[in-house]
């Protein structure tokens, strides 16, 4: 009756006296069996996706002018991704730097999705407030591995050079690990959550 008393509301942690935090999850995924919930979590992913692979596009594409700009580069122009279609147009292009700016649009774009989820999702070891919150934060970090790829690939290449042709036969087996692995890390990490939830349940 006591730990009925004590046990903390859902996605909050209850504290003791000398007995270990107890964390309740906010949601299960056994809540996905439910009409209901799996809806509103297939709207959070299929609105968040598209959206954080737009943004993402667009930090990429700007991340370079920003950086070859920085360089000394002449940025002609930038067409923005609307939704696809982003790239910059140089008028020069320098080489003092490698290819830094190659770099810069993969991991400046990855960086900003990273942050738009701390900032709008992440609560600490509480899962979002729900499977719509959930599954929206996972269309939002989904894009994290493919931009990182495609940073490490145009740096990898000389300044001017189109990584898409020299690596064509790469990218895609590449892009798809590495979203692949974004969402298993993602998935896992709040795996270790629910399962810590369920073991350290009141009696």
């Amino acid at each position: 009756m006591f730990a009925r008393l004590v046990a903390p509301r859902p996605g909050t942690v209850g504290r003791l006296p000398g007995v270990p935090p107890v964390l309740r999850a906010a949601w299960s995924p056994s809540d996905l069996k439910r009409p209901g919930p799996l809806l509103v979590a297939i709207a959070g992913f299929v609105i968040a996706a598209p959206v954080a692979t737009v943004m993402a596009c667009n930090v990429h594409e700007v991340g370079h002018g920003a950086v070859a700009t920085i360089l000394g580069w002449e940025v002609e122009r930038i067409d923005l991704c609307l939704p696809t279609g982003g790239r910059v147009v140089y008028a020069r292009v320098g080489t003092w730097a490698g290819n830094f700016q190659g770099y810069a649009g993969g991991f400046l774009a990855a960086v900003f999705l990273v942050g738009v989820y701390l900032l709008a999702f992440h609560r600490g070891a509480k899962p979002p407030r729900g499977p719509g919150w959930w599954f929206a934060g996972l269309g939002l970090v989904l894009p994290v591995g493919p931009q990182l790829v495609n940073g490490i690939l145009e740096g990898a290449v000389r300044p001017g050079e189109d990584y898409t042709q020299l690596y064509a036969w790469a990218l895609p087996p590449l892009v798809i690990v590495a979203t692949v692995a974004t969402a298993t890390i993602y998935v896992r990490r709040w795996r270790v959550v629910w399962e810590s939830s369920s073991a350290r349940q009141p009696p």
